[in-house]
């Protein structure tokens, strides 16, 4: 049981929530805002043949690498063009077909400032996120997005809080109107996120995780179960394959068949390490052909309680076993 708040920690607790109270406000004041130039700006980017090129320097810059990375991720080809480093040789990272979006509080930037008749003689339209409208940025602008927030959040008021949420929330919006436009669904989403969870959902396949050559447990159907135990302790699955000498499939043996037929034994006095694989094992398996997705190879594993499936290929080939341990580790999601 916690000790309850003191008085200082009380304080600590109200001020972080005036904090999130003001950021809130500034966000929510936006919403008055919205209107033609937030159209304009998003049908610019949907038919913009190029990419979107997404600056910013100090916090704004912050703002828009992470802006630039949900374009990016969401089917919007996207970059981060530092500003300062774009007079310097980056600039021949845009092209004449490409759109700027611009981060700035002040929209007195210097270093986009000086970008400015560059793009112009490259004839590259901006969409400037700006907490002033009333500034060169705005001026030289196509599209004028307001960020203001009238004051920041925080006791001394001047470091970058609500300024810099407002200005994300914005380029969100931007973002997420225009993937709600495009023919950019999960799959979609999730084929530029192969390592995240929904990557691993619609994309991994169990060929990628099984257990084959050396380290698939086989054994033949006469094998004797004192060898069949040697092969699963060594292969570490807690069962065997049990297949012809082509390869196909006959059955499964596992750990809890052996201890079922050594309990069996134990109470009629019968040896059983003599008895062969086919004298116990299981005949009609679970298989999965080795395209099957892991997240549905999981499924079918928690739905009949089973820890391990067989992977077979044409005429119940064995090409593998998936083990539960395997879709765990590899993090597929249910």
């Amino acid at each position: 049981m916690t000790d309850p708040p003191s008085g200082k920690d009380l304080l600590r607790i109200e001020r972080g929530r005036e904090i999130l109270e003001e950021e809130a406000r500034a966000v929510s004041s936006l919403c008055q805002g919205l209107g033609q130039e937030f159209a304009g700006a998003v049908e610019a980017i949907l038919a913009n043949p190029g990419k979107l090129a997404v600056t910013g320097i100090g916090k704004s810059g912050h703002i828009a690498r992470k802006v630039s990375a949900t374009f990016s991720s969401t089917g919007t080809p996207a970059f981060f063009l530092h500003p300062g480093e774009a007079l310097h040789g980056d600039l021949g990272m845009l092209e004449s077909r490409d759109i700027l979006l611009s981060f700035s509080k002040s929209g007195e930037t210097e270093e986009i400032r000086a970008l400015l008749p560059l793009l112009e003689r490259m004839e590259i339209p901006m969409i400037a996120i700006l907490g002033e409208t009333d500034s060169t940025l705005a001026r030289k602008a196509t599209w004028v997005l307001s960020a203001n927030v009238g004051k920041e959040a925080g006791p001394l008021g001047i470091a970058p809080t609500s300024s810099t949420t407002a200005m994300l929330a914005m380029g969100d919006a931007l973002a997420m109107v225009v993937l709600a436009e495009r023919d950019f669904g999960v799959r979609e989403f999730a084929s530029l996120h192969p390592g995240g969870a929904l990557g691993r959902r619609y994309f991994l396949k169990i060929n990628a995780l099984m257990h084959t050559d050396d380290r698939l447990p086989t054994v033949f159907p006469e094998t004797p179960l004192r060898d069949v135990i040697v092969e699963m302790t060594a292969k570490k699955l807690g069962m065997t394959t049990v297949t012809d000498p082509s390869g196909r499939l006959q059955g499964v043996l596992t750990d809890g068949d052996l201890r079922r037929t050594l309990e069996s034994s134990r109470m009629n006095g019968s040896p059983i390490l003599d008895l062969p694989a086919e004298a116990i094992m299981s005949r009609h398996p679970a298989t999965l052909p080795p395209d099957t997705l892991a997240s549905e190879a999981l499924n079918l594993m928690e739905s009949r309680q089973i820890t391990s499936v067989v992977v077979t290929g044409n005429d119940r080939i064995v090409l593998g076993v998936i083990h539960l341990h395997d879709l765990l580790r590899a993090g597929v999601p249910l």
